[in-house]
Parts: C-alpha cells; structure tokens; sequence
C-alpha cells in the first residue's frame, strides 16, 4: 500500500480510445501507476477496471478531464493536485476531429481549443507538478505538413475540418520549442510524438487521407504500432525533438517562419496566463 502512495503516476489524456488505450494498458503491464484522465469518466472507470485484470495492476485512477474550456482543465488540476501523487509523465494523447465548425465556452473553434489552447494550459498548469526529469508529451500529427498558420490564429475564419485540426497540430507543435526551452529550467523533457497515419476511426473515414499519400501505406498499421513512438519518448532524457516510429528529429526542424512562431508564442501565452493564477 506504501508503495502505492509514493510511486509517480503517468497522466494518459484520452485513455480510454485508440491510441491512449493502448498506451495505458502499455504502461500498466509494466506496473506503472497511470491516471486516466478522460471526458467520460465512467467509460474510463469501467476500462481501468478492465486494464486492472488483465494486468493485475490496481494503481489506476480515473478522472475526468473536459478540454472543451479553461475551467474544465483547471478543475481537473485541482481533482489532481488532490491525490498527493508525483508526477512523472503526462502524455497528451486526446484530441478531437470535428466535422463542423462548433464554438467552445472560450470563444474558440473547438478544435483549436481541444487540440491546443487546453493542450497547453493543462501541460503549464502540471508543469511545476512534474517530478524533475520528468516528461511531457504532445501528440502531433502528419497533417500539419499540409497548412500553414493564418495571422488570426488561434481565431479560424473560414473553417475546413482538416484545415482547423491540422492547424491546431502545428501550432501544437511550434509551441512545443517554447514549452521545451523553458522547462529545461526543471529538467523536465518535452518532446511532440507522431505516430504516422494508423488504423483508428477519427481518421478512417476522412477524405483528407488522400493528401497525405506519401505518407500511407496499405493497409494502415495499427495503434499498437503507433504507440510505440510514444514510449520512445518517454524513455529518452533528450528535449525538444518530434518522435516518429524508430527514428526523431529536432522540433525546430518545422520552424520555417521565425515571426510567425514569435507571434504564436505571444500570443498563445497571452491567451492562457489569465489561467495560469
């Protein structure tokens, strides 16, 4: 039971679907203590208990984590900070692909929000949490090749599905340089993870596929497969780099428009500071 108290939970957001299960059953095969944080928390209690049996690992707990607002991300914080527990990695996993355009609380596209601006407060607000030598992951994705970020972003004129889930990568992904420089302060790693074009529902049905043939094979590999860039990640002590299957290049990589990313970075962090307190 001691052990239970002090062992560091890994935080899995979006545990329960695709990509973030197997990620959690990964983690608890290997006796790590896992937080589920989910928006269905019944979904991810039913599962954590379903995950415990399998792996006889009891250290699971379930949360529930709604990206669509600051509030909700705070308040997950808040249920978090609750369980006395270290910190040793937090994997952001969830994301959302919208079919139309829908606006959050915030007065954000509701991609943008979930995919990024929650993103990145929910990763600032556990930061000081984290063990030091700790990681933060973020999920990015081969679309973001695609699109570039508009000078009103995070605000979205003219919504397309692709368009706005892509953009909320990028920009993801960009700011993952900042969010890397200034955590090397606590020697706490940040690293963007993609695990390529994979066999999952959101992206199954979508037309945009096409565009990214290049990068397809067929059939499409699994999540199982797409996982594993993810725990390459977390047993790497490197910093600002963007894991892909087997092999990882530096995040700067994909910086090609130095006051864009400025511009980003301003502003992103004067949307969320308010939050922040």
């Amino acid at each position: 039971m001691e052990t239970n108290i002090v062992n560091p939970v890994y935080i899995v957001t979006g545990a329960t679907d695709n990509m973030g299960s197997v990620i959690t059953r990964r983690l608890a095969s290997q006796g790590k203590a896992v937080v589920l944080a989910c928006r269905d928390v019944e979904k991810a209690r039913q599962f954590a208990e379903e995950v415990s049996k399998q792996t006889r690992n009891k250290d699971l707990t379930a949360l529930q984590l709604d990206l669509s607002s600051f509030a909700q991300v705070k308040d997950f914080v808040e249920r978090l900070k609750a369980l006395h527990r270290p910190i040793a990695a937090l994997i952001n996993n969830a994301g959302t692909l919208p079919r139309h355009s829908k606006i959050s609380p915030d007065g954000y596209e509701h991609a943008i929000q979930v995919n990024f601006l929650s993103t990145v407060l929910l990763s600032m607000l556990i930061y000081p949490l984290i063990n030091e030598g700790g990681k933060i992951i973020l999920s990015t994705s081969v679309s973001q090749r695609f699109v570039s970020l508009p000078y009103e972003f995070p605000a979205v004129s003219h919504f397309t599905q692709i368009g706005a889930y892509a953009q909320s990568k990028l920009a993801l992904t960009l700011f993952s340089i900042y969010m890397s420089t200034t955590m090397k302060l606590r020697h706490v790693a940040v690293n963007c993870v993609n695990p390529g074009v994979i066999n999952i529902g959101m992206l199954a049905l979508h037309r945009w596929l096409d565009r990214a043939a290049d990068y397809i094979v067929n059939p499409l590999p699994d999540p199982m497969k797409g996982v594993d860039s993810t725990m390459l990640a977390l047993e790497s002590a490197d910093t600002g780099f963007i894991f892909s299957g087997t092999t990882q290049v530096k995040t700067s990589t994909m910086l090609k428009n130095r006051e864009v990313f400025i511009k980003l970075c301003n502003d992103t962090m004067r949307i969320i500071k308010p939050h922040l307190e």
